[in-house]
């Protein structure tokens, strides 16, 4: 265990403020998360956004075998719809055109997990951290941005995209 990851482990712990969990899907006995919410909220706790967030823990793929390379691990992002005149009332009710900050995680191979974790907590959280702080002004704004992390299964990498539609 590295320095940088025992570090978090026992720090999240003491974490007054939690990123809430919407939704997390079970798993299949071969799949596993790369990272906790409490984990994520020690890493982040001090963006701006921290009180808007919400983590989201997806089972995009139950079979290992079925991932593609490089397969998607994190998403966080914002994103503000405008309703428009076809905007049926259902969606207005449920939320779906309000500014919202969210994170996504997916799942990847039980064998590569620590693997996976180690380089999120090391890299891919102090980047996401970043990018949290370069788009703390996108609330309110209509449209989306997003940082994507990848996991390249081979080379046993890290990779990055970001994807912006906000104006100006």
């Amino acid at each position: 265990m590295t320095s940088a990851r025992r570090v978090l482990e026992q720090s999240w712990k003491q974490v007054k403020a939690m990123i809430p969990t919407k939704y997390k899907s079970k798993l299949s006995h071969s799949m596993s998360y790369p990272i906790r919410a409490g984990i994520l909220s020690e890493s982040l706790a001090d963006t701006p956004q921290f009180d808007k967030l919400s983590v989201a823990f997806y089972d995009s793929c139950q079979d290992s075998r079925k991932l593609k390379n490089p397969t998607k691990i994190l998403s966080v992002g914002y994103s503000y719809l405008q309703a428009s005149l076809t905007s049926s009332n259902r969606a207005i009710e449920y939320g779906w055109f309000k500014p919202e900050w969210s994170i996504t995680v997916y799942p990847v191979p039980r064998i590569c997990v620590d693997l996976v974790r180690n380089q999120l907590v090391e890299t891919g959280l102090v980047r996401m951290n970043q990018w949290l702080h370069q788009h703390k002004t996108a609330t309110g704004k209509i449209g989306h941005c997003w940082l994507h992390c990848f996991y390249d299964l081979e080379t046993h990498m890290l990779s990055f995209s970001e994807d912006d539609s906000l104006p100006g």
